[in-house]
C-alpha cells in the first residue's frame, strides 16, 4: 500500500527500499517507446517507467512522482520537465543525504 504524505526522493539504489510507495525521481530521459520511458537516474543507473498516453514526455530532464512497482518499475502519476542542464551530482548527494541517518525525517 502507498504511503500518505511527502514522496522520498530516490535514485537506482534506493528503489528497492520503496516497492509500493509513491517516490520522487530526478531523471536523464535516455529512450522513449510508446508508454514506457527509459530513464538515467542520478547515481548513474537506469530505470524502466510507465507513462499515461496523455503524458508528453520530452527528451531532457524530468521528475516523476509514481508508484514503485514490484519488479521495481515506477508507474508514474505525473511529472515536471525540467530545465537543462540539472547537476545530477548535487541531486545525488540530496538524495543520498536523505537517506542517511543524519538526513532521515529532514527531507521527506
Amino acid at each position: 500500500m502507498s504511503r500518505l504524505g511527502p514522496e522520498p526522493r530516490i535514485n537506482s539504489k534506493y528503489i528497492a527500499h520503496h516497492r509500493g510507495e509513491n517516490v520522487r525521481l530526478t531523471a536523464k530521459v535516455v529512450k522513449i517507446s510508446g508508454d514506457t520511458i527509459t530513464v538515467e537516474t542520478s547515481d548513474g543507473g537506469q530505470l524502466g517507467v510507465h507513462i499515461n498516453r496523455d503524458m508528453h514526455i520530452e527528451d531532457g530532464f524530468v521528475e516523476i512522482i509514481g508508484l514503485v512497482k514490484e519488479d521495481l518499475s515506477i508507474k508514474a502519476h505525473t511529472f515536471i520537465q525540467l530545465s537543462k542542464p540539472i547537476d545530477m551530482k548535487a541531486v545525488n548527494n540530496v538524495i543520498e543525504f536523505a537517506h542517511s541517518s543524519k538526513g532521515q525525517g529532514v527531507l521527506a
